[in-house]
């Protein structure tokens, strides 16, 4: 069953439900209104990859050097 996040336009109060059908009557859980909107939802994602980042130095780095950060941000 998937989640959705909703808003109560009577209350103002944002809630998450679990919805078994898509046709489903959903109510607030604060007021108990069945006036509710659901949310545009996003997802969070992990990875294992490593990321670079621009370090502090970068900007002053020499061309040839680097700023000592060992290619972990954008200087090179």
């Amino acid at each position: 069953m998937p989640i959705y996040e909703y808003i109560c336009k009577d209350c103002g109060h944002a809630f998450e439900k679990l919805v078994p059908r898509m046709n489903s009557v959903v109510e607030c859980e604060k007021c108990s209104g069945s006036n509710v909107e659901k949310q545009f939802s996003v997802f969070g994602t992990t990875s294992t990859s490593q990321t670079t980042e621009r370090c502090a130095a970068a900007e002053s780095c020499p061309a040839a050097g680097g700023c000592g950060c060992h290619g972990k941000c954008g200087c090179h």
